[in-house]
């Protein structure tokens, strides 16, 4: 029984030590680490070339009256007759008969200055032929002036001149019952109505002049020495947002910048612009393309591209990107004219959509937009195109 015992201990260091070398060799390798590829984050790209190109600004006006006028009731009466063929947007002559007052009350203030008028007159001879009695009857180098009637006489002539001022008043009071048209303009507003009694000062009609109208154009600091160039021989073409234009032309650019958004007023004029249709009217949002002129080395990118700092992201030839500076050339209503500043004449991708948190450096997947490239292409003028051509 002894002899079991450390029989059975040694079989089982035995067992024991067969199993540890059974499982160091059932155990399996230790596999390597597989490397992930680094995945780039895709980005719209670009291609594009520098040309010579005609540069256009785009900048949104509004149009505005020119000389708006109110004609208001200069005395207190019934409108007696009304043109009532007269409505807003009709053309008007200078002359033309918009209305007419009730004239009773000031024809008997008319007829009452016009015997004011006589009585002065017939006191002032009266005065007069009193002086003359009184010289032949008195000394003049004794006699006071009151005594030779000076002063009767000259209250007489002050009397008979305010006499003639309250009849020219009242004279025009008559006239002015009469409204009309003070130039050849287009019907605004009309305030009144067939029989109406009307207050001296009441509006009766807003006018505007008929020969042009004003579009206000507010330029940034940004685009003024690009459009102060082109104002020396400017092309300019107004646009509507259905699509129609009118040429124009600058009526003045206000001398001072304003004091909150740092911007200039540069003020176009549109001739003749309700008597052909279609008809611009005031208070509308226009587009003005002014015409900038050939420019060398410009390349035509989607507005997204450049960011709110003006700078541009491009990628170089290992597809890592790049943040440059540009000057900003012309702009239209879809795309930005920019020259870069260093080697303007190179062919660059241009990111068409940054992000803020792109990285200078940082390799990225270009995506190239192709179908974006030729609608550019397609946009511009057919002379442009040509040009690029015959390069």
């Amino acid at each position: 029984m002894k002899f079991k015992k450390p029989l059975s201990v040694l079989v089982g260091c035995a067992a024991i030590f067969v199993a540890l070398i059974v499982v160091d060799q059932l155990e399996p390798e230790a596999a390597e680490p597989v490397k992930k590829q680094a995945v780039l984050a895709p980005v719209s790209v670009l291609e594009m070339t520098p040309s010579q190109h005609e540069s256009t600004l785009t900048v949104l006006g509004l149009t505005a009256a020119r000389w708006p006028i109110q004609l208001k009731a200069s005395s207190s009466a019934q409108i007696k007759w009304l043109n009532e063929t007269i409505e807003p947007g009709q053309l008007v002559t200078k002359g033309d008969v918009l209305a007419r007052l009730d004239t009773s009350a000031v024809d008997a203030n008319l007829a009452q200055a016009l015997s004011a008028l006589k009585q002065a007159d017939l006191e002032l001879k009266q005065a007069k032929h009193e002086q003359t009695v009184a010289l032949k009857m008195l000394n003049p180098k004794t006699s006071s002036s009151f005594a030779r009637r000076e002063p009767q006489v000259l209250a007489a002539k002050a009397n008979l001149q305010q006499a003639q001022q309250a009849y020219v008043s009242a004279k025009k009071l008559v006239e002015e019952s009469v409204i009309t048209a003070p130039f050849d303009a287009v019907v605004m507003k009309r305030h009144i109505s067939p029989r109406e009694w009307v207050e001296a000062g009441q509006v009766t009609f807003e006018l505007a002049t008929s020969d042009s109208i004003d579009i206000e154009l507010p330029i940034s600091e940004m685009h003024w020495q690009q459009v102060q160039a082109a104002l020396v021989k400017p092309s300019i073409r107004v646009v509507s947002r259905s699509g129609n234009q009118w040429p124009a032309k600058v009526r003045y650019v206000s001398p001072e910048v304003d004091s909150v958004t740092r911007q200039r007023q540069v003020v176009l004029s549109v001739e003749d612009p309700y008597q052909n249709k279609p008809r611009l009217f005031p208070n509308q949002q226009v587009q003005a393309v002014v015409n900038l002129g050939l420019k060398d080395d410009v390349v035509s990118v989607p507005l997204s591209a450049m960011t709110r700092d003006g700078y541009v992201w491009t990628l170089d030839t290992e597809d890592r990107l790049r943040k440059e500076s540009v000057m900003l050339v012309g702009q239209g209503s879809q795309e930005l004219d920019i020259r870069f500043n260093d080697q303007s004449n190179k062919a660059r991708r241009i990111v068409q959509y940054p992000l803020s948190s792109m990285l200078i450096g940082k390799q990225v997947a270009p995506k190239f937009n192709e179908i974006h490239s030729e609608a550019m292409l397609a946009s511009k003028p057919d002379s442009a195109q040509i040009k690029e051509s015959n390069q």
